[in-house]
């Protein structure tokens, strides 16, 4: 593989392994805290990226104000789902199964909204408009500003959460809601209360990166849903606990869609519409062989459940 077609690859493995990074963890703390593989995941994400564009087309073009109303709207959208369907469900204490079906029925109503108000509002592939710069150009090469936004931002929001989760009263109590929802409650965690916040971040979390997402590529009610299993491919290289597991699990899944695939394409002439199949076989490889993941390596730093 050509020098040129490799760096070119590798930057594209950061960028959408950052933003990987940020819908998986969304992933890893609903399945910690409320014990919930959420599928409708994938639609807050598209939630996100319709406020994003909604505010974009507006005519605010700043990238900050575009994010803070995706964050809005995807955690607005996730607190609801939790306290129409998921919270009225725990309480009849329903089987895993039908948690994970009622996450599929959620995902489906949100993303059959949001086909209704783009096909009234004709909003089907736009992109979120910014400002675009090139900041870098060497041969085949370009960075431009949209990278300078998604990373860094990718990478600050992931930082912030590990401190919420590590420094603050509230991270302590999701942390011990994750461990042992029991004796939280027995020893006065308001669980209730956490949850809710839980909710909310995992919904900003999701909202941003379809904002982000929504900036390289056009918005479409299926946005999220196209990336899920990468997500859930993420998620479950970090053990479905690991913070720092799934951050690494996200850089794996983008390096493997992208460098190994460009990698197989270019001198095995393996057909790029293969790429789907990347996060199947990373799911199914890793529960066959390590369904415990990267966690044991980062069981001092970022693992809920320790």
């Amino acid at each position: 593989m050509p020098p040129a077609l490799l760096t070119t690859s590798l930057v594209n493995t950061i960028q959408i392994g950052s933003l990987y990074a940020l819908m998986a963890l969304g992933i890893t703390l609903t399945f910690s805290v409320m014990k919930l593989p959420n599928f409708a995941h994938a639609d807050y994400v598209s939630a996100g990226a319709y406020a994003a564009l909604i505010v974009s087309l507006s005519g605010v073009l700043n990238p900050v104000v575009i994010m803070t109303a995706a964050f809005i709207v995807g955690a607005l959208a996730a607190l609801i789902s939790h306290l129409f369907v998921f919270k009225p469900l725990e309480g009849r204490d329903v089987s895993l199964y039908t948690l994970i079906l009622s996450s599929f029925a959620v995902g489906l109503i949100i993303r059959y909204i949001l086909f209704l108000m783009a096909d009234y509002f004709n909003l089907f592939d736009l992109r979120i408009a910014i400002p675009l710069r090139i900041l870098f150009r060497e041969g085949s090469l370009i960075l431009s500003n949209l990278f300078a936004w998604v990373v860094p931002t990718s990478i600050l929001l992931v930082i912030a959460l590990t401190l919420l989760l590590n420094r603050t009263p509230l991270g302590r109590e999701m942390r011990a809601l994750a461990n042992n929802s029991t004796l939280a409650r027995v020893i006065g965690i308001p669980v209730e209360r956490v949850k809710n916040h839980a909710w909310l971040l995992v919904g900003g979390l999701a909202g941003v990166a379809g904002a982000l997402w929504g900036m390289q590529t056009a918005v479409n009610p299926l946005m999220g849903w196209a990336a899920v299993l990468s997500v859930f491919a993420a998620a479950i290289l970090g053990g479905l606990s690991s913070f720092t597991g799934t951050i690494l699990g996200a850089y794996v899944v983008a390096f493997s869609e992208h460098t190994v695939m460009l990698f197989l394409n270019f001198n095995f002439g393996v057909d790029l519409a293969y790429k789907p199949a990347i996060p199947f076989i990373i799911i199914i490889a890793v529960l066959l062989t390590r369904p415990q993941g990267f966690t044991q390596f980062f069981q001092r730093g970022g693992d809920l459940q320790r």
